[in-house]
């Protein structure tokens, strides 16, 4: 009595191969997650912090130091507006410079 040809099925060692690389990942994130969630992670995140605010000075901002930048925001927004009159007034006598040549010659 023959028995018909066994089908190889599924290898098993190419399958673990190609999954192992994913496993590894999530276990990873899970890890660096955990990580930084523990107190490990609270006293790395605030040390972070404080090198950030030497190196930047982004703590919370200076009242005096925000007042002033306002200031000059403001005196450079009204440096901005009288710019902008002054280029409409050039514009404008140009424009009648034009319109009196254009007139003169027809």
């Amino acid at each position: 009595m023959q028995y018909p040809p066994v089908l190889p099925g599924p290898d098993v060692n190419y399958l673990i191969h190609q999954v192992s690389p994913f496993v590894g990942l999530i276990l990873m994130f899970v890890g660096v997650r955990w990580l930084l969630r523990s107190p490990v992670g609270e006293a790395f995140a605030e040390r972070v912090r404080q090198r950030s605010l030497g190196r930047w000075g982004v703590a919370g901002e200076d009242p005096r130091r925000v007042a002033a930048l306002e200031e000059q925001v403001s005196r450079l927004e009204g440096q901005v507006s009288e710019l902008a009159e002054r280029l409409d007034f050039a514009e404008r006598l140009l424009a009648e410079r034009r319109e009196r040549k254009l007139g003169a010659g027809q």
